[in-house]
C-alpha cells in the first residue's frame, strides 16, 4: 500500500508540479463567449477568422486545466495567416463553461468532440477539416478518431497523453485507484513541490496564464484516475485510427509525457502518419518560445494534406 501511495503521489506531481491542498481560491463567473453545441449542451469557443479566403478549418482541443483562451491564441495567430480559420472550444469542466472544475468522465469528452466536429463542419461546409488536440485534448481526438467517432481530414496530435496500455506501471495504476478511492475529490497545488516539472521555457507565459483563475491545474485522485483511463481508451484506440493522416508532435524535452509512450502511440496507427520531434520543444508545445516555427510546420502540413 506504501509504494501504491507513492506512485500516485509521484503521478499527481507529474501531473500538476503540486502537492496535497483540500481547497482553493474560489472561482470568478465565467466569462461571457459565443458557444458550440456539444453532446448534452453548448460549450464556450473561441474563434480566429483567416487572413483572406479560408483554405481549411482547424478544431483545436486544450489540455487538462486549460481552455481555449490560455492555450490557443498564438498558434491561431500562426495558423490564421496562412489561411486557416481556427475554432478552439472550452471542453466539458474546464474554462468558462458553467462545469468548470466538474470532471465529465471520458466518455463525455470523446462524445462532445464528436459533437463539435460536426457543427463546425455544418457551419463551415466546404472546407477541409483538421483537429488538433494538445495532452488530454490529444488522447480525447484519438480516442474519438480510433473510435470511428471523428470526422476530420486530418489529425494533429501535440504531445498527446498517451501514458496508458502497457506503457503504465501496474503499480502507479494501482496508486491511483487507491487514491481515487481513499481521497477522491482532494485537489492538489504546485507550492512547495518536491517533484520540480517544468511544462514550457516560455516562464513569464506560464506565470501569466497561472494566475487566470479559470485555468487550473490541480487534479483530484478521482480526475486522475479518469485520464489514466482515458489515457488507455486512446492506446486501444490507436491502431484503428485509420480514417485520416495523423501528424504526432513530441518535444524533447517534454517532463510530462515519457517519450516512449508517445512514440509507441505514434507507431501503432495503421494510416499515413508523420512524426515531428522537436527538439526544444517542452509539453506546452503551443506556447513554448520556439512555438511559431512548430506551428507553421503543423500549418503546412495541414494544408499539403487537406488541399
Amino acid at each position: 500500500m506504501r509504494r501504491a501511495l507513492v506512485a500516485l503521489g509521484v503521478l499527481v506531481l507529474v501531473a500538476c508540479g503540486g502537492v496535497a491542498d483540500p481547497g482553493g481560491p474560489p472561482l470568478e463567473p465565467p466569462r461571457p463567449a459565443a458557444t458550440v453545441q456539444g453532446a448534452e449542451g453548448p460549450l464556450a469557443v473561441s474563434r480566429w477568422a483567416a487572413e483572406g479566403e479560408p483554405r481549411a478549418l482547424v478544431l483545436a482541443l486544450h489540455g487538462y486545466g486549460d481552455y481555449a483562451e490560455t492555450i490557443w491564441p498564438d498558434a491561431a495567430a500562426v495558423w490564421t495567416a496562412r489561411g486557416l480559420e481556427v475554432w478552439a472550444y472550452d471542453q466539458r469542466g474546464f474554462g468558462r463553461n458553467p462545469t468548470n472544475r466538474d470532471w465529465p468522465g471520458h466518455e463525455a469528452l470523446v462524445a462532445d468532440l464528436e459533437a463539435v466536429a460536426a457543427a463546425v463542419r455544418a457551419a463551415r461546409p466546404g472546407l477541409p477539416l483538421a483537429v488538433v488536440g494538445h495532452s488530454m485534448g490529444g488522447g480525447v481526438a484519438l480516442a474519438a478518431a480510433g473510435e470511428g467517432r471523428l470526422d476530420a481530414d486530418a489529425l494533429v496530435l501535440m504531445a498527446p497523453a498517451v501514458w496508458g496500455g502497457d506503457q503504465l506501471s501496474p503499480v502507479y495504476r494501482a496508486g491511483a485507484w487507491l487514491g481515487a478511492q481513499l481521497f477522491p475529490d482532494l485537489r492538489f497545488s504546485r507550492a512547495a513541490s518536491p517533484v520540480p516539472i517544468r511544462p514550457t521555457d516560455n516562464l513569464a507565459r506560464l506565470d501569466a496564464i497561472s494566475e487566470d483563475p479559470l485555468r487550473f491545474a490541480d487534479p483530484s485522485p478521482r480526475e486522475f484516475l479518469g485520464l489514466i483511463r482515458l489515457m488507455d481508451r486512446a492506446v486501444e484506440a490507436a491502431p484503428k485510427a485509420a480514417s485520416s493522416p495523423v501528424l504526432t508532435v513530441m518535444g524533447a524535452r517534454d517532463e510530462v509525457i515519457p517519450e516512449d509512450s508517445v512514440r509507441a502511440a505514434h507507431a501503432a496507427l495503421p494510416g499515413p502518419k508523420t512524426f515531428d520531434y522537436v527538439e526544444d520543444g517542452w509539453h506546452m508545445l503551443p506556447i513554448d518560445l520556439g512555438a511559431p516555427e512548430m506551428l507553421a510546420r503543423v500549418a503546412d502540413w495541414i494544408l499539403e494534406t487537406t488541399e
